[in-house]
């Protein structure tokens, strides 16, 4: 699980740092239907500034801990429940106010290796005064095969 954390100071422009609160390993082995296990990591210290209504950029990293090249053919983003700096919920401000489009295109990884994608992310233009300086918590999850 990654966090986003993004303030919102006057003029109503959003800075968005994204945490890494722990790097998942890649797994080792594959299930017995064909898909392959990958991990699905931040890439740290890219910053995203979003006003209200604007696109950004959240770049993640997928790695592959196979002897042979992965196709990754989706990838998701769960946004969860926004908290403050002490760690405390935020009710006020929906997770729905964070949108993070998913993977737009397959993405090949190759053996013992690592690829940095690019994933929309959205402000929606509606998001209350109540998101600002607060943490997202993001949580991925994918599919990918052996071509």
């Amino acid at each position: 699980m990654s966090r986003w954390r993004f303030a919102l100071p006057a003029g109503a422009l959003v800075v968005c740092t994204w945490l890494v609160v722990g790097p998942s390993a890649p797994a080792p082995a594959a299930n017995g239907n064909g898909i392959k296990q990958f991990a699905i990591t931040d890439v740290p210290g890219r910053a995203t500034a979003l006003v209200p209504g604007a696109t950004g950029t959240r770049w993640i990293r997928l790695g592959n801990a196979e002897n042979f090249p992965i196709l990754v053919q989706t990838v998701t983003t769960t946004v969860g429940r926004p908290v403050d700096g002490g760690g405390r919920p935020v009710p006020a401000c929906p997770a729905s106010s964070v949108r993070v489009d998913a993977l737009a295109a397959p993405v090949t990884v190759a053996g013992n290796g690592t690829a940095d994608v690019a994933l929309t992310t959205h402000l929606l233009a509606g998001a209350p005064d109540a998101c600002r300086g607060l943490t997202f918590p993001l949580t991925y999850t994918g599919t990918a095969v052996k071509p």
